[in-house]
Protein backbone atom coordinates (compact mmCIF):
# COMPACT_ATOMS: atom_id res chain seq x y z
CA UNK A 1 0.00 0.00 0.00
CA UNK A 2 1.34 3.39 -0.94
CA UNK A 3 1.23 6.38 1.37
CA UNK A 4 1.14 9.76 -0.27
CA UNK A 5 1.80 11.64 2.94
CA UNK A 6 0.55 12.22 6.37
CA UNK A 7 -2.23 14.55 7.22
CA UNK A 8 -1.87 16.98 10.11
CA UNK A 9 -4.64 17.49 12.56
CA UNK A 10 -6.37 20.90 12.36
CA UNK A 11 -4.77 23.44 14.67
CA UNK A 12 -6.41 26.46 16.26
CA UNK A 13 -2.99 28.05 16.64
CA UNK A 14 -2.38 27.87 12.88
CA UNK A 15 -5.85 29.28 12.20
CA UNK A 16 -5.18 32.23 14.52
CA UNK A 17 -1.84 32.91 12.81
CA UNK A 18 -3.40 32.84 9.32
CA UNK A 19 -6.29 35.11 10.38
CA UNK A 20 -3.84 37.53 12.06
CA UNK A 21 -1.62 37.75 8.95
CA UNK A 22 -4.69 38.21 6.72
CA UNK A 23 -5.94 41.06 8.94
CA UNK A 24 -2.56 42.81 8.88
CA UNK A 25 -2.37 42.55 5.07
CA UNK A 26 -5.95 43.80 4.74
CA UNK A 27 -5.34 46.85 6.97
CA UNK A 28 -2.06 47.63 5.19
CA UNK A 29 -3.73 47.38 1.78
CA UNK A 30 -6.69 49.56 2.80
CA UNK A 31 -4.42 52.31 4.14
CA UNK A 32 -2.15 52.05 1.06
CA UNK A 33 -5.07 52.39 -1.35
CA UNK A 34 -6.61 55.24 0.68
CA UNK A 35 -3.38 57.24 0.81
CA UNK A 36 -2.10 56.27 -2.62
CA UNK A 37 1.23 55.51 -0.96
CA UNK A 38 2.59 52.00 -0.39
CA UNK A 39 5.27 53.46 1.93
CA UNK A 40 2.84 55.42 4.16
CA UNK A 41 4.48 53.94 7.28
CA UNK A 42 7.93 55.40 6.47
CA UNK A 43 9.09 58.39 8.51
CA UNK A 44 12.11 58.97 6.28
CA UNK A 45 12.45 62.23 4.36
CA UNK A 46 15.59 62.81 2.32
CA UNK A 47 14.63 65.08 -0.56
CA UNK A 48 17.11 67.61 -1.94
CA UNK A 49 15.65 70.99 -2.82
CA UNK A 50 16.88 73.00 -5.78
CA UNK A 51 16.24 76.33 -4.01
CA UNK A 52 15.89 77.65 -0.46
CA UNK A 53 14.55 81.12 0.33
CA UNK A 54 14.33 83.03 3.57
CA UNK A 55 11.66 85.66 4.01
CA UNK A 56 13.12 87.81 6.78
CA UNK A 57 10.64 90.40 7.99
CA UNK A 58 9.72 91.61 4.51
CA UNK A 59 13.11 90.99 2.85
CA UNK A 60 13.70 87.88 0.74
CA UNK A 61 17.09 86.16 0.68
CA UNK A 62 17.99 83.37 -1.73
CA UNK A 63 20.37 80.83 -0.23
CA UNK A 64 23.02 79.80 -2.78
CA UNK A 65 22.56 76.09 -3.64
CA UNK A 66 26.32 75.48 -3.41
CA UNK A 67 26.70 77.07 0.00
CA UNK A 68 27.16 75.54 3.43
CA UNK A 69 23.96 77.28 4.59
CA UNK A 70 21.96 75.57 1.83
CA UNK A 71 23.30 72.16 2.87
CA UNK A 72 22.73 72.81 6.57
CA UNK A 73 19.15 74.08 6.11
CA UNK A 74 18.42 71.04 3.90
CA UNK A 75 19.84 68.76 6.59
CA UNK A 76 17.70 70.40 9.28
CA UNK A 77 14.64 70.10 7.03
CA UNK A 78 15.23 66.42 6.28
CA UNK A 79 15.81 65.58 9.95
CA UNK A 80 12.72 67.55 11.02
CA UNK A 81 10.48 65.91 8.42
CA UNK A 82 11.90 62.42 9.08
CA UNK A 83 10.51 62.34 12.56
CA UNK A 84 7.01 62.08 13.81
CA UNK A 85 4.51 64.41 12.16
CA UNK A 86 0.81 64.89 12.32
CA UNK A 87 -1.62 66.21 9.76
CA UNK A 88 -3.97 69.06 10.56
CA UNK A 89 -6.68 70.74 8.42
CA UNK A 90 -4.95 74.13 8.91
CA UNK A 91 -4.25 75.30 5.35
CA UNK A 92 -2.14 78.22 4.16
CA UNK A 93 -4.17 80.65 2.06
CA UNK A 94 -2.72 82.59 -0.86
CA UNK A 95 -3.09 85.78 1.22
CA UNK A 96 -1.10 84.25 4.09
CA UNK A 97 1.58 83.07 1.64
CA UNK A 98 1.86 86.63 0.31
CA UNK A 99 2.14 87.97 3.87
CA UNK A 100 4.89 85.43 4.62
CA UNK A 101 6.90 86.96 1.78
CA UNK A 102 6.30 90.65 2.51
CA UNK A 103 5.30 91.24 6.14
CA UNK A 104 7.78 92.92 8.51
CA UNK A 105 6.49 90.61 11.29
CA UNK A 106 7.17 87.27 9.58
CA UNK A 107 10.22 84.99 9.38
CA UNK A 108 9.70 82.05 7.01
CA UNK A 109 11.96 79.47 5.37
CA UNK A 110 10.83 78.02 2.06
CA UNK A 111 12.12 74.95 0.21
CA UNK A 112 11.57 74.40 -3.53
CA UNK A 113 11.94 70.93 -5.08
CA UNK A 114 12.60 70.19 -8.76
CA UNK A 115 9.62 67.85 -9.03
CA UNK A 116 6.61 67.01 -6.87
CA UNK A 117 7.52 64.70 -4.03
CA UNK A 118 5.61 62.50 -1.68
CA UNK A 119 5.83 63.09 2.05
CA UNK A 120 5.05 59.67 3.45
CA UNK A 121 2.19 59.70 5.93
CA UNK A 122 -1.18 58.10 6.53
CA UNK A 123 -2.87 61.18 5.04
CA UNK A 124 -3.66 61.34 1.33
CA UNK A 125 -4.40 65.06 1.53
CA UNK A 126 -0.74 66.00 1.82
CA UNK A 127 0.94 64.53 -1.22
CA UNK A 128 2.64 65.65 -4.39
CA UNK A 129 4.24 68.85 -3.10
CA UNK A 130 7.05 70.80 -4.78
CA UNK A 131 7.29 73.62 -2.25
CA UNK A 132 7.42 73.42 1.55
CA UNK A 133 6.85 76.56 3.63
CA UNK A 134 7.76 76.75 7.34
CA UNK A 135 6.74 79.83 9.35
CA UNK A 136 9.31 80.52 12.09
CA UNK A 137 7.90 83.79 13.44
CA UNK A 138 4.48 85.29 12.86
CA UNK A 139 1.25 83.63 11.82
CA UNK A 140 1.07 79.87 12.54
CA UNK A 141 4.70 79.70 13.76
CA UNK A 142 3.63 78.48 17.21
CA UNK A 143 2.04 75.37 15.63
CA UNK A 144 5.29 74.06 14.02
CA UNK A 145 3.40 73.83 10.73
CA UNK A 146 4.88 72.81 7.39
CA UNK A 147 2.66 73.97 4.54
CA UNK A 148 2.89 72.45 1.09
CA UNK A 149 2.23 73.78 -2.37
CA UNK A 150 2.12 72.20 -5.80
CA UNK A 151 2.64 74.56 -8.74
CA UNK A 152 1.88 77.49 -6.44
CA UNK A 153 -1.41 76.02 -5.20
CA UNK A 154 -1.58 75.24 -1.46
CA UNK A 155 -2.26 71.61 -0.55
CA UNK A 156 -5.06 70.70 1.79
CA UNK A 157 -3.95 70.92 5.39
CA UNK A 158 -0.50 71.00 6.89
CA UNK A 159 1.93 68.70 8.59
CA UNK A 160 3.18 69.59 12.05
CA UNK A 161 6.69 68.62 13.08
CA UNK A 162 8.11 68.38 16.60
CA UNK A 163 9.80 71.79 16.54
CA UNK A 164 11.02 74.60 14.29
CA UNK A 165 13.55 75.80 16.87
CA UNK A 166 16.57 74.38 15.00
CA UNK A 167 15.71 76.49 11.94
CA UNK A 168 15.24 79.59 14.06
CA UNK A 169 18.49 79.04 15.98
CA UNK A 170 20.54 78.34 12.86
CA UNK A 171 19.24 81.40 11.01
CA UNK A 172 19.93 83.59 14.05
CA UNK A 173 23.37 82.12 14.83
CA UNK A 174 24.54 82.42 11.22
CA UNK A 175 23.18 85.97 10.76
CA UNK A 176 21.15 84.96 7.72
CA UNK A 177 18.60 87.66 8.48
CA UNK A 178 19.45 91.23 9.46
CA UNK A 179 20.56 91.10 13.12
CA UNK A 180 18.62 94.14 14.20
CA UNK A 181 15.36 92.54 13.08
CA UNK A 182 15.64 89.12 14.75
CA UNK A 183 13.74 88.88 17.97
CA UNK A 184 11.79 92.10 17.48
CA UNK A 185 8.56 90.18 17.27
Amino acid sequence: MQHVGTRKEPSIRNLVIVVFIAMILTVYSIISFATGDWLWFSNNFSARPNAVMLHCYGETTDIDPGSFHFSKLTEIMNESMSGRKRWDPLTMSEKTYEEYQTSPQMLVVEFFYPEPLRVHSTYSLYSSVDNLVIPLEGRHSQTNAVFGQNDGVPTGGSLHIESVDRFREYIQNMDLCPVEMIGMN
